[in-house]
């Protein structure tokens, strides 16, 4: 039986058994070049916490070389691959391996090539071999500072510990010979260094543990004439330093930051600048910006000389005159003293423009330093960033360079930041502050033939457009200009029409109606046709009184009013405020037209109307066409009366109220200045209003409604006549016609309506004025019927004069009746339809001769009656007329009335006396009797002596005896 094993031995073997598996299996991973797993990482980190570093036993015999390949395979896979992404640097999306786990691959290394120098007694005592891994020791702790892992770094400074103690320990006290012992001198120096730099680390460490009294106890141990001797370890040292002063900054510590940098400086300063490295310069220009920056910033002292110090060091050891970090370090000094002196800040800005390469970096800290410089003196602020642009920027864009959008970018920035600065402030005069924004745009424009791109065009334009828009901005005209730069050509259409409109404004807003005009007509034709650009050049249109483009304007506005009516309510209200009325009246009539969505209809027909006859009444010269629009707007209120009726009842009753009278007093008031047809068509209106009228308003009401609709039929047929009488055929045709139906409808009302049921006026008077205006309209509808040539109805109408009572203008009918009768026979028109002709003629006769008893009207009318029935074949009534002729003539004769008249007198006797013949002729001898008999006794009441009786008695005579002859030869 085989004996035991002890325990402990089978744990160590197990351990390190895993360990080696692990790392076997890691660097299987990384020379396949797979994908890492992510358990990699937390196997690691157990591995690392748990079973690292390795305890010296006989379980490490035999495996140092297995160890030692495998630890140094992690680690150099673990440099290779940092370096490799270093050099790809960060604008890969995703790293393909963590920071994290490449940490824990360089410090598996390093312990796994600690184990195997401790696992081989040959190892141990090689010097190499112990420098080797002391070295790889510090690189691990220190990759694990840099990269955030403190914890994995103390783990392997507690390991580094070890080493340093031993290398100490082999330190001689004192050297006998160093010519006999040069080699090991050597080995001792190196270990010196290692060690230096292991107290380095752990001043690093406790650092950025915030342990600085720990920082200052290992900074004792270290053996500072022995970091002069070495350049590298000098830098190193000097970058640790940094490293905590800047961690010491981080917390606004500003005073073991000053120190410690003070340390970092003294290792660089302990050294030759020869035997440092390349990149020392740029060590000591980091220190030096954070040692001025927390001079400056702690307030001690002579801190501002102490930091010029710094600088004038940089400038004359390192030669670093022309750094633009050195040049910016000196403008901070220069910026925090006080009192500052401009002088030397504009010398050093100057300075730092002309020597800077241009880079995106260091144009970014000109722009910044510029930007601080604006806190301090705005002036300063404009002539460096006029500097910039001017010497640096724009030779970079000439026009015969290629196309660099880097370079572009930069000079629209810096041309953006200028406009910022001067729109910004209130410090510069307006005049000088334009000026000024005024010369960069003309030197882009002149220099570099080329616009500003949409994004600077957008960001300069609306700086100066919140400038040119300010409360009391000065110099808006010239701010309004600069927004139309040709260098902002770039920008939209959109965007130039609202600059155009801003001109216009600003423009008037000055009064200045030509800058107005001027900026109008420079915009492109759409935006001209806009209706906000067209109302505002409206406006100028009304200050300049010119009506044709204040039409014109109108006339596009309103094209566009359907969708928005905002900008044609504005020219009404603009237009209503200014001289020129006829405007604000076009306006409305246009709005009233349209009818835009969201306007009261009712009210704007009101305003327009009232606008309207205000300018009628204002025009006496020119009444008759300004009444056409007056006329125009009436009727389309009685076309939309619908929307009248929208309201309640009360509005309702008011808008009818309203309409109604205005149309019956403007017709009144205007009858006898504008043409009859608007007269017409105004009391055509009024009478649709008044039809529409609600009839539950009282008794008194509706009688003055009825009033005026029967007064506006009258007069509107009584236009009608007028003008059938005196216009051409056509025309007056339809104006009979029309007139006919108004005489209708005024029949009708008459008919329907009593005076006498109104109790609060004349019941007498009312009817009086209603029968004779009824008289006059049914005189009319004969002379309708007359011009018409309506026979068929002749015979009615004349029934309706035989039935008609209660007037006394019976004179005015007889001649139209005799007219009538003379036509009415010429046409051949059936004897029917003139029948009652006579008796209407014999009616007007007698009435007219009650009334007044005029002989010489009377004498008229018998011959025209006697002239129609003789002719029409009833010669009984024209015998009639005779005889009552010779009644009237006696009266006249014995002195009882009125002399008849000489002329017609003889007229009718003679002519009776002829009929008398004419029957004798057709032997008519019985008929031919009365009619001589009635012209004797006619030709007896002739005031000539007898002459004509005598006459006429010698030819009956001579007739008497002519018929004897005539029957004795039978």
């Amino acid at each position: 039986m085989a004996p035991l094993r002890p325990v402990k031995k089978d744990a160590v073997e197990r351990l390190v058994q895993e360990v080696l598996d692990c790392a076997g299996k890691t660097c299987s991973l990384l020379k396949d070049r797979a994908t890492l797993p992510d358990s990699l990482e937390a196997e690691l980190d157990t591995i690392i916490k748990r079973s690292l570093p390795l305890p010296s036993s006989t379980a490490l015999a035999g495996k140092s070389s297995v160890l030692d390949t495998l630890g140094s395979q992690l680690w150099n896979a673990a440099t290779n691959i940092l370096r490799h992404q270093e050099n790809n640097g960060d604008s890969q999306p995703k790293r393909t391996t963590r920071t994290h786990l490449l940490v824990l691959l360089g410090v598996f290394g390093y312990y796994l090539i600690d184990a195997a120098h401790h696992a081989s007694t040959r190892r141990t005592k090689d010097h190499d071999q112990r420098v080797r891994t002391f070295k790889i020791a510090l690189k691990a702790c220190r990759f694990s500072l840099d990269h955030g892992e403190p914890e994995l770094a103390l783990k392997v400074l507690e390991r580094c510990s070890e080493y340093a103690s031993t290398a100490e320990e082999e330190f001689p006290i004192v050297r006998i010979s160093d010519a006999e012992h040069g080699s090991g001198i050597n080995q001792q120096l190196a270990l010196k260094q290692l060690v230096a730099e292991y107290y380095l680390l752990r001043l690093t460490y406790a650092s950025k543990t915030d342990r600085f009294d720990l920082a200052d106890h290992f900074f004792s141990k270290l053996n500072l004439p022995e970091l002069a001797g070495s350049a590298t370890l000098a830098e190193k040292a000097a970058d640790l330093f940094h490293e905590a002063a800047k961690s010491v900054t981080r917390k606004k510590i500003w005073d073991p930051a000053i120190k410690w940098c003070e340390r970092a400086v003294s290792a660089l300063d302990g050294c030759e600048v020869e035997d440092l490295s390349h990149d020392a310069p740029e060590l000591q220009l980091a220190i030096t910006a954070t040692m001025v920056e927390a001079l400056l910033t702690s307030g001690a002292a002579e801190s501002q000389q102490r930091a010029l110090s710094l600088i004038e060091q940089l400038e004359t050891a390192y030669g670093m005159s022309n750094r633009i970090a050195v040049t910016l370090m000196r403008f901070q000094i220069l910026t925090a003293s006080e009192p500052i002196d401009l002088a030397q800040v504009d010398a050093v800005i100057a300075r730092m423009i002309r020597q800077a390469v241009l880079t995106d970096k260091s144009f970014k800290t000109i722009m910044q330093t510029i930007n601080k410089l604006s806190r301090i003196s705005l002036q300063s602020t404009l002539v460096a960033l006029t500097d910039f642009v001017v010497t640096r920027l724009l030779p970079d864009c000439m026009p015969d360079d290629a196309e660099d959008g880097r370079r572009s970018d930069r000079l629209e920035r810096a041309i953006v930041t200028y406009v910022m600065f001067v729109t910004a402030s209130n410090e510069l005069p307006a005049f000088d502050a334009a000026a000024g924004v005024k010369f960069i745009l003309d030197e882009v424009s002149h220099r570099t033939k080329r616009t500003l791109s949409a994004k600077a065009t957008h960001a300069a334009q609306t700086l100066i457009w919140k400038k040119a828009g300010a409360p009391n901005a000065e110099c808006v005209e010239e701010w309004c200009r600069l927004l139309r730069h040709a260098v902002f050509e770039s920008a939209g259409q959109m965007n130039k029409a609202r600059i155009g409109r801003k001109a216009i404004a600003a423009a008037l807003a000055r009064n200045d109606t030509n800058t107005a005009r001027q900026a109008f007509f420079e915009l492109p034709e759409t935006s001209q046709n806009e209706s906000i650009t067209r109302y505002l050049v409206f406006k100028v249109a009304l200050r300049d009184d010119d009506h044709e483009l204040a039409s014109q304007c109108l006339s596009l506005i309103t094209k566009h009013a359907e969708k928005d009516p905002t900008y044609l309510y504005a020219c009404v209200l603009e237009a209503q405020q200014s001289n020129m009325r006829q405007v604000a009246v076009a306006a409305l009539q246009a709005m009233s037209e349209r009818q835009p969505p969201g306007v009261h209809l009712p009210t704007l027909l009101r305003c327009t109307a009232r606008l309207l006859v205000g300018e009628l009444e204002a025009n006496t010269q020119d009444v008759d066409r300004m009444s056409e629009p007056v006329v125009v707007l009436f009727e389309r209120a009685a076309k939309n009366m619908p929307a009248l009726k929208q309201g309640t009842d009360a509005q309702w009753r008011s808008e009818i109220q309203w309409w109604s009278k205005n149309a019956y007093n403007l017709a009144l008031r205007l009858c006898a200045e504008i043409h009859p047809e608007h007269f017409i068509r105004l009391l055509e209106v009024c009478v649709r209003f008044l039809d529409c009228c609600p009839p539950n308003d009282g008794p008194t009401y509706q009688d003055d409604i009825r009033q005026r609709r029967t007064l506006c039929h009258f007069l509107a047929a009584s236009a009608l006549i007028v003008l059938g009488r005196s216009d051409d055929f056509s025309y007056g045709l339809e104006c009979y016609s029309r007139a006919r139906g108004h005489i209708t409808t005024f029949v009708r009302c008459c008919a329907d309506w009593d005076p006498a049921n109104n109790t609060a006026g004349a019941a007498e008077a009312q009817r009086h004025a209603l029968l004779t205006r009824h008289f006059e309209m049914l005189k009319f509808d004969l002379e309708c019927l007359l011009k018409l040539k309506q026979w068929d109805q002749l015979d009615k109408a004349v029934t309706v004069f035989l039935s008609f009572e209660g007037t006394d203008r019976w004179d005015s009918l007889a001649d139209l009746v005799i007219v009538i009768h003379d036509h009415a026979r010429a046409d051949g028109v059936s004897p029917s339809a003139t029948a009652r002709i006579h008796e209407l003629l014999q009616k007007c006769i007698n009435m007219t001769w009650k009334k007044d008893k005029d002989i010489r009207k009377m004498s008229r009318w018998l011959r025209l009656t006697f002239s129609i029935h003789l002719h029409d074949g009833s010669p009984e009534f024209a015998l009639k007329v005779v005889q009552q002729a010779a009644g009237v003539a006696q009266k006249g004769y014995n002195h009882q009335a009125d002399v008849y008249p000489l002329d017609e007198l003889c007229w009718l006797a003679t002519t009776a006396f002829n009929k008398a013949v004419d029957c004798l002729n057709m032997g008519d001898c019985e008929g031919a009797a009365p009619w001589t008999a009635a012209a004797l006794d006619l030709a007896r009441y002739v005031d000539d002596n007898g002459s004509l009786h005598a006459n006429l008695t010698l030819r009956k005579e001579a007739a008497a005896e002519r018929m004897r002859a005539i029957s004795a030869r039978a």
